[in-house]
């Protein structure tokens, strides 16, 4: 082999290891993320539920009301401090849940 192949595929599987890598830690954001939202989602369920809050149409949560409730703990996401705003509308069926999440980086 010459001195170019070698470098093209050495280029190659660079490439592709560094492109594995950078697949592999968007998927462990996106998981992160995605437990966040569950956790503010169980929360606002809760929350919901005990009080009888089910809207009609829509109704709006925020993350600062169920942390005075205790329906959650402070929430943080790659070491910064959270608070969303869901916002949880009928749908008829089931519920819709749109989430407003804003984080803090220090």
């Amino acid at each position: 082999m010459n001195n170019k192949l070698i470098i093209l595929w050495g280029v190659i599987i660079f490439g592709l290891v560094l492109s594995i890598y950078i697949i592999g830690v968007n998927k462990i954001n996106s998981k992160e993320y995605d437990d966040l939202k569950d956790t503010i989602r169980l929360a606002v369920d809760n929350y919901l539920s005990d009080n009888d809050l089910w809207p009609v149409n829509t109704i709006t949560v925020n993350t600062s009301e169920l942390i005075n409730y205790n329906y959650l703990n402070e929430l943080y996401y790659e070491g910064s401090k959270c608070s969303a705003v869901v916002t949880v509308t009928n749908t008829g069926n089931k519920y819709k849940y749109e989430y407003d999440i804003t984080c803090v980086y220090e």
